[in-house]
């Protein structure tokens, strides 16, 4: 096995533990899908938006979208409302409790980081960031990478 099947095998094992801890945090005190908060997180970072803008940014069908957007919107997370220019486009935006949510759970990805990044030195966080960093601008495509 060559080191970057080594190095991928082992990411593999450790990734979802990480996202783990996240869920077991938040997400399950909340009673929200992981499906439901990424579109929930997404809203956030667009503000008022288009479905087909955010289905579009999390490969998925406008379909799948709405069916995330209906569940946040029963729960009271999400609004509907239609576009100035065009009443028949579907804008979605956050409630008051959605930007609670969405607060509630950086401060709890925060935290977690924090108390993760306290174990290693100065040195070794800066180039834990500049490795996320990279990978972040690899994953949205501005960055060649190795296919």
């Amino acid at each position: 096995m060559s080191a970057i099947d080594e190095l991928t095998n082992e990411i593999a094992v450790m990734v979802p533990k990480l996202i783990k801890g996240a869920k077991n945090d938040f997400l399950t005190k909340a009673n929200i899908s992981t499906a439901q908060m990424i579109m929930l997180m997404s809203i956030h970072d667009h503000g008022e938006c288009k479905i087909k803008t955010l289905a579009k940014e999390r490969s998925i069908s406008p379909p799948t979208a709405t069916g995330l957007i209906t569940r946040l919107v029963a729960s009271g997370y999400v609004k509907r409302g239609s576009d100035a220019e065009d009443r028949r486009v579907v804008m979605v935006s956050l409630t008051k409790k959605g930007e609670n949510m969405a607060c509630g759970f950086l401060d709890t990805i925060k935290k977690r980081w924090k108390n993760i990044l306290i174990h290693l030195t100065a040195k070794e966080q800066q180039q834990y960031l500049n490795i996320v960093k990279k990978i972040v601008s690899i994953l949205s495509g501005e960055e060649n990478g190795p296919k």
